[in-house]
């Protein structure tokens, strides 16, 4: 156990706070369970730069850092579903597929094939990130105004995730076809 482990863990010790208080029935807990979302989000840059920078990086981060990611994420989807703030198809598609590359990312670790983050997950992550803040912060009311133009929160929140759901789509395909490439060529 070591710094970026613990960071890790908190970020999954957050998960039920934000549940908890997004369910609370005024708008207040919509900001806090955001803000609290976009904290918990932000760990996973700071566990990574502290494992990588202080040579702490485990077997055991390896395994957790993923996982927390993906709770994290489903869970503002399964959120965002029940609240009725965004359709099931997409929600399902995106955890269909993190639970796709994980299982290809677990049989090519089997064959002895290592499979890096791409920069498209990279990019596809911080606008899930994004995307899924402005939308748990679900104020529809709530704009930014800038110079004649006004910008929704929500609606905002909306058109990043249309953009997370695409990319992260290519990005699931891509994997999939560098893992075909890679263990075809192997076997030549």
């Amino acid at each position: 156990m070591n710094w970026a482990n613990v960071i890790t863990i908190g970020r999954i010790l957050l998960i039920p706070l934000i549940i908890i208080i997004y369910h609370y029935e005024s708008r207040e807990p919509a900001f806090w369970s955001a803000l609290l979302y976009a904290i918990a989000s932000s760990t996973d840059l700071l566990d990574g730069y502290v494992a990588r920078r202080f040579n702490m990086v485990t077997t055991l981060g390896k395994l957790l850092d993923p996982i927390a990611d993906k709770i994290l994420v489903t869970t503002g989807l399964f959120l965002l579903v029940d609240h009725h703030l965004i359709l099931s198809w997409p929600a399902i598609l995106i955890v269909a597929r993190e639970i796709g590359v994980s299982g290809l990312r677990a049989i090519a670790a089997s064959d002895g094939i290592i499979i890096p983050a791409e920069n498209l997950g990279k990019f596809k992550m911080v606008f899930q990130t994004l995307a899924l803040t402005f939308l748990l912060y679900d104020n529809r009311h709530f704009q930014l105004h800038f110079s004649s133009m006004v910008f929704n929160f929500h609606w905002i929140g909306l058109l990043l995730f249309w953009i997370s759901l695409i990319l992260t789509l290519v990005s699931g395909i891509q994997y999939f076809f560098w893992y075909a490439w890679i263990s075809s060529r192997d076997h030549e």
